[in-house]
């Protein structure tokens, strides 16, 4: 009985509720109204109210040290969900590494992936075993500690960058892809790849010289 209710905690928590509702909102009614109560709304817009802006986020990196969003003012940011398993590993963990590497010598452009294991159960390992695979993959851009980005777990960062710039729910790893601006202003963007960014981010930074 306890490994069927987690199991439908988890699917709620990807979103099955809304994907699936004829199945899990009749036989997994109070897993749905968990996940409702934490997706949106009042209890959402209370928990983000103290926050004033995108830099005064922090989050812990892969090496599990606080990392302060101060450090980021006046820079272009990238923040992305990634997974070592998918079948979308590959392309955009490559797409990362040549966007970063055009842009990582402005001083002024950085990429957070944050490592999580929603989807598929596609990030099993470690934070250290994670920060390896990424080195692999010639990551030099800061790689975040694994966190939820849905659910009522997830994590403060990413309830504040869906509440501010949507959607509401990240549908896989790599799904939606978050740029700030020099100026702390928040746009997503869902179904691309890496690369998509590149006039965006030519753009921001521009605008910041």
């Amino acid at each position: 009985m306890l490994r069927s209710f987690l199991v439908h905690i988890d699917w709620a928590d990807m979103g099955e509720c809304d994907n699936n509702p004829n199945y899990m909102r009749v036989h997994c009614k109070s897993s749905c109204d968990r996940f409702d109560k934490s997706k949106g709304g009042q209890n959402l817009m209370a928990e983000i109210s103290h926050i004033d802006s995108f830099y005064s986020l922090s989050a812990n990196d892969i090496d599990n040290k606080p990392f302060h969003f101060k450090q980021l003012e006046d820079k272009v940011t990238v923040i992305v969900n990634v997974a070592s398993q998918c079948g979308y590993t590959e392309s955009h963990y490559r797409g990362l590494v040549e966007l970063y590497n055009m842009f990582k010598d402005t001083n002024k452009f950085e990429i957070l992936a944050f490592p999580s294991n929603q989807f598929g159960h596609q990030e099993p390992d470690t934070c250290p075993m994670i920060k390896k695979f990424a080195q692999n993959k010639g990551v030099e851009f800061r790689m975040m500690y694994k966190i939820d980005v849905n659910g009522p777990d997830a994590h403060i960062v990413y309830k504040y960058l869906k509440a501010k710039a949507g959607p509401t729910f990240i549908n896989w790893n790599f799904a939606t892809y978050f740029v700030v601006s020099p100026e702390g202003l928040i746009r997503s963007y869902s179904g691309v790849e890496p690369m998509d960014l590149k006039e965006l981010t030519e753009e921001l930074l521009t605008e910041e010289l």
